[in-house]
């Protein structure tokens, strides 16, 4: 449940040196966006050479912080201050039983790895990440997009999706196509499209994608025509496409009304059932009846 924060109490109630810190912090833009976890606020807050990630989150009734600065026992530093009011002017909820990231329990395989990252001196695990995004396309973009370092108008990405759309749409011309041409036209789609929506999200990034979706739906069909020797189900592109459209369509907060028309033109295109109109159903509410209109196939 959220609760209500008398925000000039919790002013009240930071220690001067604290306040002051914070307060610096805020006049110089430091905070960056707001995200929402276990019921408390976190965001990356740029600290002179430092990029650090404060939590804050209402626990057993009082402000509990945690943060890489090393302030222990949970008090508050100036990071986590800052991020707090920074939260209380954008109007973000807090949860009164909130979870410190710190308290979740996570895989075994994730915390071995968080280990061995805490293990490594900081020039040590910053060439080792950026050796890797040299290698890895989708893990140099969700790079590029943590650091905030990728833009709504740089649209470079769209390049790349735009050729492996026309590839696909050619897949099966000519008479000397297989099946695996399908299939790998599928997986190149998917591929771009999941590094193109790493990106921040774009009304042409949308476009685009509902392009990809059409062209898979016409490949899809020859796929589930030689099933008998296909190795690639068509969901296993069909998902990923269209779970990125409905992605891209809360992203860019579009009005239900617009999801609803943009839905209802892919599946009045798609002749292989490659929408399902339920991946939106949260995104379009009482507009789901109107989509219903186009028999399943």
């Amino acid at each position: 449940m959220a609760v209500r924060i008398d925000v000039e109490a919790f002013g009240e109630s930071i220690p001067t040196e604290v306040g002051e810190e914070a307060a610096r912090l805020l006049s110089a833009g430091s905070v960056g966006d707001l995200e929402s976890v276990g019921g408390g606020v976190q965001a990356v807050v740029h600290d002179r050479e430092a990029a650090l990630q404060p939590w804050i989150g209402i626990v057993d009734g009082i402000f509990i912080g945690d943060c890489e600065c090393g302030t222990a026992n949970g008090d508050l530093c100036a990071h986590a201050v800052a991020t707090a009011l920074t939260a209380f002017d954008a109007g973000i909820a807090f949860s009164g039983a909130a979870t410190p990231p710190g308290a979740v329990e996570v895989e075994p395989d994730h915390a071995r790895y968080l280990e061995a990252a805490q293990r490594l001196a900081p020039r040590q695990l910053t060439n080792l990440v950026a050796g890797y995004a040299e290698r890895d396309r989708l893990f140099a973009t969700l790079l590029l997009a943590e650091a905030g370092m990728l833009h709504a108008a740089d649209q470079s990405g769209l390049d790349d999706v735009r050729a492996a759309i026309r590839e696909a749409s050619n897949a099966t011309t000519g008479s000397r196509w297989q099946i695996s041409d399908v299939e790998a036209a599928g997986n190149s789609l998917a591929a771009e499209v999941e590094i193109l929506t790493a990106r921040p999200a774009t009304p042409a990034m949308l476009d685009l994608v509902e392009e990809a979706i059409l062209v898979w739906d016409e490949l899809s069909g020859h796929l589930r025509d030689a099933y008998h020797i296909t190795r690639t189900e068509p969901e296993e592109i069909t998902e990923p496409l269209v779970g990125a459209h409905r992605d891209l369509c809360e992203r860019l907060d579009l009005d239900p009304d617009e999801i609803a028309d943009r839905v209802d033109r892919l599946v009045e295109r798609c002749h292989h059932d490659t929408i399902d109109v339920d991946v939106y159903a949260d995104l379009l509410g009482e507009h789901v009846p109107a989509i219903s209109r186009f028999p399943r196939r």
